[in-house]
């Protein structure tokens, strides 16, 4: 039941972005705002996981601890 809850909630989400629900453009421009700044995170953290496997693969320590 909450899966589709949250389904009902993405697909008003996705309507409101897509302008086929008249919101406040503030609210809609603040939407695009959250979604670009989930995406940029996502690709931050993929760069990050990225980086931390290939130094493990290499067989160098993943975390070195920084010098104070």
């Amino acid at each position: 039941m909450a899966l589709v809850w949250v389904i009902d909630i993405v697909v008003i989400l996705l309507k409101i972005l897509g302008g086929r629900i008249r919101v406040n453009p503030v609210l809609r421009f603040a939407l695009w705002l959250a979604v670009l700044a989930g995406a940029a995170a996502a690709v931050l953290l993929l760069g990050i996981v990225l980086v931390l496997l290939q130094r493990s693969l290499a067989g160098q320590d993943p975390l070195p601890l920084l010098p104070l």
